[in-house]
């Protein structure tokens, strides 16, 4: 069987099945099989040991999926979890100095130091100019903070700008032992991902809101590509139509076993519009 056409192509993603990992016992067997060696990559561990992948989508923490074709051999799994970014306002965003100058500045309101405060508006005049009254502002709301704390008898909560819902794309990890169709004319992973993965996530999507998915470029290989950034990234930007959180004035809340990976975003409202526009690039029209 040739494939010829985009069309062709995209049935042949869609034939494959996605299914949760621990919904079926064979599946047990089925991952010893899953092969990963790419440099530092420690997914294969990762699917294959039963205290994580499996226990994790036991107990809910994460959902895993495999992707099986007709013959059940597995190509490729992936998982998601619900997520979190925060919004952040542009003009709270502080250099070392200002992030010092409202402690200080918290501090004298904390000690109802009214003499003090004057004095620091005065000096904040001459040093941050039209910014003294945002940094104000932010020891303002650190102080209400600290007040509501004490009312409540809670610990301080974290006060960000806004939080905003999202849905963590993790582990997507292509067994290296699958043998596609020789004739896809597209990487394997891009039609897995805009034909299986997307249609997924645009169901989860329907029953509960959410704004966006993100998710963090593990790439600790020594490739680079195009302006110097890891070949995974532009992979990513380019073929998956993510992007940086910064344009969106948006910050992930990342954990620290995710140290040196590069977090990207998208909206899920563009979900369905960038899947028929890179399947457009592909096309024979």
């Amino acid at each position: 069987m040739n494939i010829i056409n985009t069309e062709e192509r995209r049935r042949y993603f869609q034939s494959f099945k996605c299914e949760v990992l621990t919904a079926n016992l064979k599946n047990k067997e089925l991952i010893k099989e899953f092969v990963s060696k790419k440099a530092n990559n420690q997914l294969e561990a990762y699917i294959k040991n039963e205290d994580r992948a499996w226990a994790e989508d036991s107990d809910g923490e994460t959902r895993v999926y495999v992707v099986k074709d007709e013959t059940d051999e597995i190509a490729l799994f992936f998982s998601i979890k619900c997520g979190l970014l925060i919004g952040e306002n542009p003009k709270y965003k502080l250099n070392p100095a200002e992030r010092e100058f409202v402690e200080i500045v918290f501090e004298a309101k904390k000690n109802d130091d009214q003499s003090a405060l004057e004095g620091y508006y005065e000096y904040g005049m001459s040093e941050f100019g039209d910014r003294i009254d945002t940094l104000f502002e932010l020891a303002d709301k650190r102080f209400n903070a600290k007040k509501e704390a004490k009312k409540t008898g809670q610990v301080e909560n974290w006060r960000v700008e806004k939080c905003v819902s999202a849905i963590e794309l993790r582990h997507l990890c292509k067994n290296e032992q699958y043998q596609a169709h020789s004739d896809l004319g597209v990487p394997f992973g891009f039609g897995i991902f805009w034909e299986k993965i997307v249609p997924k996530l645009m169901e989860i999507t329907k029953s509960v809101g959410c704004k966006y998915i993100y998710l963090f470029a593990a790439d600790k290989s020594d490739e680079f590509g195009d302006g110097n950034i890891k070949s995974l990234v532009n992979y990513y930007k380019n073929d998956f139509k993510f992007y940086e959180c910064e344009n969106d004035d948006l910050v992930i809340v990342k954990p620290d076993y995710d140290e040196d990976c590069y977090g990207l975003i998208q909206e899920v409202s563009m979900l369905e519009h960038n899947r028929e526009a890179v399947w457009h690039e592909f096309s024979d029209v």
